[in-house]
């Protein structure tokens, strides 16, 4: 029997034996079919207030937002071109957001859930995953999670041992396999529909690029011949991946300086087509006064900025002196949720043998990308798109 309290509306915290687990739900709509979001780890020492903000920030504007978007993209009638390939009960289909954040007892279980390669890291887990695996059935499927923490992959199947109501399992059993690519089609349809594809010999950036999601649009670029490509991440300073920047190196790519928790200007001032696959929170803390007016700037991360009057008064401030365009990551970045839901529909109704359409989801993607570029950032270089998106919620 597990122990779980609600903490406030909509929040329950988990006791589990090697950390709380902190789920949010109802996040942007009401009466959704059920409510989905991913799963982050933070550090042992926060707060309870620190991860009810975290944990509320996440669901609405992370996850909330990603599926009002979604749920809009779905009633357009956008997806008419793929309508006869789609599982029974997506098209009509509502869906909100929730989320999972862990807080582990100790440092050291802190360092183990983040080092797959440590003799306990499975079994932990594994302990984590069956508390929550419980409080999901419990909740009778009005809950759905993506354990995504880290650079893991199989997080997913080892909770999917515990219950259904888990989201981006192995093809095997049903899934769409992980969630990264169908990121990375999203971003890479947001190049092609703003015309980039169309002049092979601009500069292009890409920051935070060593990921799952940026080493594949990274791999598009090259495909495609880009010219001009410039990459940068701190990992390629670490003896392990050096060997990949020297690779890069010899493609013609060049590796640019990079630095934690900011832009640098021989990244900021190449012009172009800026793309950033980090961490977030890069953006006002750099020296913008080096982009060049022109530029077309990515921002494929949910929390680019912080959400209040101080930041998005910050943007107006850079959109009024530059002309250049800042598209949010939320708008880039909901790849992975919009096809977890076609993973939902598609378990719940496909034939024995039959497996998840990979093609179909990464079309379904690439349309709805299409339908909301048109709708938020293909005006006037001073939209602030950070205020039309922020909005919605």
């Amino acid at each position: 029997m597990i122990s779980v309290k609600e903490y406030s509306d909509d929040i329950y915290v988990i006791d589990s034996k090697y950390a709380q687990l902190w789920v949010a739900e109802r996040g942007q709509v009401e009466n959704a079919d059920y409510y989905y979001g991913g799963t982050r780890t933070v550090p042992y020492d926060s707060t309870d207030k620190e991860c009810e903000n975290r944990i509320s920030y996440l669901k609405n504007y992370e996850s909330g937002l990603k599926n009002v978007f979604i749920n809009d993209v779905i009633a357009s009638g956008s997806l008419e071109k793929v309508k006869k390939d789609l599982p029974e009960g997506y098209i009509g289909s509502k869906v909100g957001g929730g989320r999972c954040i862990i807080r582990p007892k100790s440092k050291e279980t802190y360092d183990i859930i983040m080092d797959t390669s440590h003799p306990r890291h499975c079994e932990i887990v594994d302990s984590m995953f069956r508390d929550l695996g419980e409080f999901l059935n419990d909740k009778n499927g009005e809950i759905k999670l993506t354990p995504d923490f880290g650079r893991f992959v199989g997080l997913a199947d080892m909770l999917h041992k515990y219950t259904e109501n888990v989201l981006g399992v192995k093809c095997e059993d049903g899934g769409c396999g992980g969630k990264a690519s169908y990121t990375s089609t999203g971003i890479i349809e947001a190049i092609e529909y703003l015309g980039f594809g169309k002049d092979k010999s601009i500069p292009v950036t890409l920051v935070g690029s060593d990921g799952a999601v940026a080493c594949a649009v990274l791999e598009y670029l090259i495909n495609e011949k880009y010219t001009d490509i410039a990459v940068c991440d701190i990992s390629y300073d670490t003896e392990e991946r050096r060997q990949e920047a020297e690779r890069l190196r010899a493609l013609g790519i060049k590796i640019l300086p990079a630095e934690y928790g900011k832009f640098t200007a021989p990244c900021l001032e190449r012009g172009g087509l800026f793309i950033a696959v980090t961490v977030g929170g890069e953006l006002l803390n750099s020296d913008l006064s080096v982009v060049k007016n022109g530029t077309t700037m990515l921002m494929a991360h949910n929390e680019v900025i912080t959400v209040n009057e101080e930041s998005l008064s910050a943007i107006d401030k850079l959109l009024e002196e530059k002309d250049i365009k800042i598209v949010p990551g939320q708008l880039l970045t909901f790849g992975g949720a919009m096809t977890s839901r076609l993973e939902w529909f598609f378990r719940r109704s496909h034939n024995e043998g039959e497996t998840f359409n990979k093609p179909v989801a990464h079309k379904v993607v690439r349309l709805a990308v299409d339908y909301l570029f048109e709708k938020y950032c293909m005006g006037d270089n001073k939209t602030n798109i950070f205020r039309s998106v922020y909005d919605l919620v």
